[in-house]
C-alpha cells in the first residue's frame, strides 16, 4: 500500500505512465504488423486478416462525440492497453493480431483524448511531458531490442514478466488520471496560462500530421537501429551507440535543460528538419538499386563508399530534431482549445496516413504480389521522403511568437539524481550490450571435414506462421555446420517486426557474417554464416521479371583450399506449360552459372524454386552436381522430415546444394530436415577430404 501510494503521489508519475504507453504502442504495432504479415505470408496472398488494420482507425469514433470525454472512458482505455500487452505475447498468431490490434485501437483513440484534455493546462509543461515521454520510450526501446539480440526482450519467453511489471506499474498510476482536467485546470490558474483561442481545424490537422509522422518515423527505423544497419551495411555497434548517446543527451536536455529549447530559432530549426530529411531520404537512395535502368545481369551491386558512410552517421547525428520537433509540436498543439471532435478528426486522418505509410513500406518489398505493384518497385526512399515533408511542412504552422517557452515550469526533477544515472545506464547498457554480443570467438575447426547447411528460414516464420527465430536457431545449433547459407532472411523490417534474424542467429553462434543485398532493395534477404573468416564478400542481382533476386559470392579458406561459396534465392517457379514465353527463372540461373563457370571448389546452394529434371535444373547439374545424387546412399537421409514433406522429397525438392567437379567424390553425408521450424527443411551436407 506504502508502494502504492509513493507511486501515484510521486511528482513524475504521469511521464512514467505516458512512457510506458508510448513504449506498449512501439511493442504492440510491432507484432500487430508482423502477425498479419504471416498469416497472408504462409498463403502468398492477401487475405481476411488484412481488416485488421481497421484497427488503426478507431479515431473516426470520436468525429461523433460533441461533449468531452469523461476520464473514466479514458482510465478504461488505457487499461485495456496494458491488460492486452500482458496477453498477447503468450498467443498464438492469429489471437495475438486480434489482441494486438485492440491495443493499437485503443491507443489511437487514447492519445487524442489525452491531448484534449492537456490542452485545458499548461502547454509548456505539457510539450515538455510529452516529448520527454517518446524519448524514453524510445530508449528503452533500443535498450530492450539490444538485450534481445533484436527482438523486443521484454515480449520474450523467459523475460515477459518485464513487461508485466511495467504494466502494473502503469496500471497503478492510471487510476490517478481521474481527476485529470481538474488537475490541467488548476494547474493552468497556477501557472498563470492565458486564455486559449480556438484553433483552425486544419491548423489541428497539420500539427497532428506531423506528431504522428515523427511517431512513424520512430517505429519504421530508430526504435530498432538494426534496421538502419540493414539499409546500409553501416557498423551496427556504432549505430547503437551514436543514437544511444544523442537520444539519450536529447532527453536530459529536455528534462534538465528545457530553457536550451529557447536558443531552437525558427529557421534554423526548419533549416535542421531539412537538412535531417535530406540526409535521411539521400541514404536510402545511396544504398537503392533502381533495377529498371540495369542495362546487362549479372549485375554486381558497389562497395558503400566513404561519402556513403559519412551521409549515415551524419543522418544519425541530426536525429534527435525529431524529438526537439515532438516538443514544440506538441507544445503549439496544447496551446489552443481543442475539441474532441476535431481531435477525432484529425488523429482519424492521422491514423490514416499512418496505415498509407505502412502498406507503401511493405508494398515496396512484394510488389510484385499486389495490384499496381509496379509503383513501388525501387519506391522505398520515396515513403520516407513523404513521412518528411509530412514531418517539415507543418512547423510552419508553429507561430514565431509562441515558439519560446517563456513560462519554464520545475517539473520537480531536476534534484533526481537517480533518474538522471537510470537514463545514463541505460544508455550505456545500450552500448555495451551490442559490444559484448557481436563479439566473434574462435571455433575448432577440421581441415579432414566440412559441414554445409543451406537454409529457407521463410523470413523467421514457422509453417505455422508463428514468429519462430529461436526454433530456427535451435535447428541450425543441434546441425552444427561450420557455413550456413541463409534465404528469406530479410526479417529487419516492419513486416517481420523490425527483427534482425540473421543477427539473433549469430550473436549466439558467434561466427562470421555477410548479409546480402541491402533491405532498401526489397529483395528475398539472403545471407552468409562462417567459423571461418569470410572474403571478399559480394552481392550481384540476376535478372528478374517478377520478384527482385540476388545471390552472395565469397571466399572462405579452409586448410589449404579456398572455396567459392555462392547462396541465391531463385524468382518463384514459372509453369512452362502456362507460358511458354516466361523464361524468367532459367534466365536467373544462367546469370548465376554464368559467374560460377571456371570456378574451381564451388559449393552452391539456396532455395532455387525449381525440382529435378526442369530446364534450370538441367542446365545446372550440367555444369555442376547435385549433392543428393552422388552422396553415397549409406550417407543420404531425409532426417526429421516434418508431415507433408515426405511427398517432395527426394524428387520434388526445390532446395539444393550444387558443388564443382573437384569438391563431388568429396561429398560423404546429405540429408533435409528441420521439421516444422520453416515452411522449408534445411539441406545440410558433410564434406569429407584433405582441405
Amino acid at each position: 500500500m506504502k508502494f502504492y501510494k509513493k507511486l501515484l503521489s510521486s511528482s513524475y508519475s504521469e511521464l512514467l505512465l505516458i512512457s510506458i504507453i508510448f513504449l506498449f504502442f512501439l511493442q504492440g504495432i510491432s507484432d500487430f504488423i508482423q502477425s498479419i504479415y504471416a498469416l497472408n505470408l504462409i498463403e502468398v496472398e492477401l487475405n481476411e486478416n488484412v481488416a485488421g488494420l481497421l484497427f488503426l482507425l478507431t479515431p473516426l469514433i470520436l468525429m461523433f462525440i460533441k461533449k468531452n470525454i469523461d476520464d473514466k472512458i479514458l482510465i478504461i482505455l488505457g487499461e485495456l492497453i496494458i491488460i492486452c500487452r500482458v496477453i498477447y505475447p503468450v498467443l498464438s498468431v492469429q489471437p495475438k493480431m486480434v489482441v494486438s490490434g485492440l491495443s493499437i485501437g485503443c491507443f489511437m483513440l487514447f492519445l487524442p483524448i489525452y491531448l484534449q484534455k492537456k490542452s485545458i493546462g499548461d502547454e509548456e509543461k505539457n510539450g515538455l511531458l510529452l516529448g520527454q515521454a517518446i524519448t524514453i520510450a524510445l530508449i528503452v526501446s533500443i535498450l530492450f531490442r539490444v538485450l534481445g539480440s533484436t527482438l523486443d526482450l521484454s515480449l520474450t519467453l523467459w523475460f515477459q514478466w518485464i513487461g508485466w511489471i511495467l504494466a502494473f506499474i502503469a496500471g497503478c498510476i492510471l487510476f490517478n488520471l481521474k481527476n485529470l482536467e481538474t488537475r490541467e485546470k488548476q494547474d493552468a490558474t497556477n501557472n498563470n496560462v492565458q486564455k486559449k483561442p480556438h484553433a483552425n481545424k486544419w491548423k489541428i490537422l497539420g500539427l497532428c500530421l506531423s506528431l504522428m509522422s515523427i511517431i512513424t518515423l520512430i517505429y519504421l527505423a530508430f526504435s530498432s537501429p538494426t534496421v538502419i544497419s540493414r539499409w546500409t551495411e553501416g557498423n551496427y555497434v556504432a549505430i547503437i551507440a551514436i543514437l544511444s548517446i544523442v537520444f539519450s543527451l536529447t532527453l536530459l536536455i529536455i528534462m534538465y535543460k528545457p530553457k536550451t529549447l529557447n536558443k531552437l530559432k525558427f529557421w534554423p530549426l526548419f533549416s535542421w528538419n531539412i537538412i535531417f530529411v535530406i540526409l535521411l531520404v539521400w541514404t536510402l537512395l545511396n544504398n537503392s538499386i533502381f533495377f529498371a535502368s540495369i542495362a546487362s545481369y549479372p549485375y554486381f551491386a558497389p562497395e558503400p563508399t566513404l561519402l556513403d558512410q559519412i551521409i549515415l552517421y551524419a543522418m544519425l547525428f541530426s536525429s534527435p530534431i525529431i524529438l526537439f520537433d515532438f516538443v514544440i509540436l506538441t507544445k503549439e498543439l496544447l496551446g489552443y482549445k481543442l475539441s474532441t471532435r476535431k481531435m477525432g478528426g484529425a488523429f482519424f486522418i492521422s491514423s490514416g496516413f499512418f496505415l498509407v505509410i505502412l502498406l507503401s513500406a511493405v508494398f515496396t518489398i512484394v510488389w510484385d504480389y499486389v495490384p499496381l505493384g509496379d509503383l513501388f518497385r525501387d519506391m522505398y526512399w520515396a515513403v520516407f521522403l513523404v513521412i518528411g515533408l509530412v514531418l517539415i511542412l507543418p512547423i510552419l504552422l508553429v507561430k514565431r511568437e509562441n515558439l519560446p517557452f517563456s513560462r519554464i515550469v520545475d517539473l520537480n526533477i531536476k534534484k533526481n539524481a537517480t533518474l538522471f544515472a537510470l537514463i545514463v545506464i541505460i544508455c550505456l547498457s545500450s552500448i555495451i550490450g551490442a559490444i559484448m554480443f557481436e563479439l566473434k570467438i574462435s571455433h575448432p575447426t577440421s581441415t579432414t571435414s566440412l559441414k554445409i547447411l543451406s537454409y529457407n528460414i521463410q523470413q523467421g516464420i514457422s509453417e505455422n506462421a508463428e514468429l519462430n527465430f529461436e526454433g530456427q536457431y535451435q535447428v541450425i545449433q543441434q546441425l552444427g555446420p561450420d557455413i550456413i547459407g541463409l534465404q528469406e532472411s530479410d526479417t529487419c523490417r516492419i513486416s517481420s517486426g523490425n527483427g534482425d534474424i540473421v543477427r539473433y542467429i549469430n550473436e549466439r553462434l558467434k561466427m562470421y557474417s555477410y548479409f546480402g543485398p541491402r533491405t532498401v532493395t526489397g529483395t528475398f534477404g539472403i545471407a552468409l554464416l562462417s567459423k571461418y573468416p569470410i572474403l571478399n564478400p559480394k552481392t550481384f542481382y540476376m535478372e528478374s521479371k517478377g520478384e527482385q533476386t540476388a545471390t552472395i559470392w565469397a571466399q572462405i579458406v579452409v586448410g589449404s583450399t579456398t572455396f567459392n561459396i555462392f547462396v541465391t534465392h531463385l524468382g518463384n517457379y514459372i509453369n512452362m506449360t502456362e507460358d511458354p514465353t516466361d523464361r524468367s527463372q532459367i534466365v536467373q540461373q544462367e546469370n548465376i552459372l554464368s559467374v560460377v563457370s571456371g570456378l574451381n571448389n564451388v559449393i552452391l546452394m539456396g532455395d532455387f524454386n525449381f525440382e529435378p529434371n526442369t530446364e534450370q535444373y538441367n542446365i545446372t547439374v550440367a555444369q555442376l552436381y547435385d549433392c543428393w545424387e552422388v552422396a553415397p546412399a549409406l550417407g543420404k537421409t531425409i532426417g526429421n522430415v516434418p508431415v507433408g514433406w515426405q511427398t517432395r522429397l527426394p524428387d520434388r525438392r526445390i532446395d539444393h546444394i550444387f558443388v564443382s567437379g573437384d569438391l563431388n567424390s568429396t561429398i560423404s553425408f546429405i540429408t533435409y530436415a528441420g521439421g516444422t521450424a520453416s515452411d522449408h527443411p534445411c539441406v545440410f551436407i558433410t564434406l569429407t577430404g584433405a582441405f
